[in-house]
């Protein structure tokens, strides 16, 4: 997957999708329009949004507002969360003026982490809950329940979450960061296997260097440099366990132009050399 905008396909109906995911691995930056809900239902897994790092464990939930850049580290041990994306337009005909729209719209603009200790995510854990189930069951009448559900955590939101308004001219600045970042991010998944320099990728983002390395750190919680060497090492994942290619050249076809700084990297992000990894995905 490229470190970029995510495009989620939903019923235009019922703009709404659940599943169970129980994978270990690492999942670049990427962001997408629908709001998503992580709730923990086994393990631990570690979500970065922006600079902040959330380290979920078991009942946790971690709310990710639409437009929030971000990734899942690769964990030691498997972990299985279930995962809620919905859209807003979900609640249109909840939202009847936009007196409603201020009101809830602020709600899941920005993440938010519940953890078991609070009344807050006891409501909203009985709602996840009870989506699960019904999700899984998938009997008659089963969406309008599951949308009662969705409206049912909006309602807890309003009314136990500090309030704020919600402003179209903060959305649109923050659609601009975006429409920059995607830019790096597109211009990463094509050319990881040259050399990208930070003067060049600045003006692909139209910053000036100083700049763009706070811009992009700010707004993805790594530095470009670090963001790059991980994109290159998921992509020498995939090249260590699908194909025979030697270590040289899993080096080269990744982006990296030294067989050295490719096993230094290697280690430092997965722990272990490429070879050893390689003989361990056996």
């Amino acid at each position: 997957m490229q470190g970029s905008f995510e495009k989620t396909v939903l019923e235009p109906d019922f703009p709404f999708r659940l599943f169970l995911n129980d994978g270990y691995e690492s999942t670049p930056h990427h962001w997408h329009e629908d709001i998503e809900i992580i709730y923990l239902v086994e393990g631990s897994v570690k979500v970065g949004i922006g600079n902040d790092l959330y380290h979920l464990k078991v009942r946790d939930i971690l709310i990710i507002g639409p437009g929030e850049v971000h990734f899942f580290l690769k964990e030691m041990r498997p972990s299985k969360r279930a995962v809620i994306q919905f859209r807003m337009s979900i609640y249109d005909t909840f939202l009847s003026g936009s007196k409603d729209s201020r009101v809830i719209r602020p709600m899941f603009t920005h993440s938010k982490y519940l953890t078991p200790s609070t009344e807050i995510h006891n409501l909203m854990e009985k709602q996840i809950q009870l989506l699960i189930r019904e999700n899984s069951e998938a009997r008659d009448g089963y969406k309008l329940i599951m949308k009662a559900r969705l409206y049912d955590l909006a309602g807890i939101l309003i009314r136990y979450m500090p309030k704020g308004e919600y402003s179209s001219d903060v959305e649109s600045h923050h659609m601009e960061k975006l429409q920059k970042l995607d830019k790096v991010f597109e211009h990463v998944d094509k050319y990881y296997q040259t050399n990208i320099n930070l003067e060049e990728i600045s003006k692909v983002a139209g910053f000036s260097l100083y700049y763009f390395t706070r811009f992009f750190k700010e707004n993805t919680g790594v530095t470009f440099v670090d963001y790059l060497n991980n994109f290159r090492i998921t992509k020498a994942e995939w090249h260590l366990m699908e194909e025979m290619d030697s270590i040289t050249e899993v080096a080269y076809k990744s982006g990296f132009n030294s067989v050295k700084t490719f096993n230094r990297v290697f280690k430092h992000l997965k722990g272990c050399a490429p070879m050893e990894y390689r003989r361990g995905m056996k």
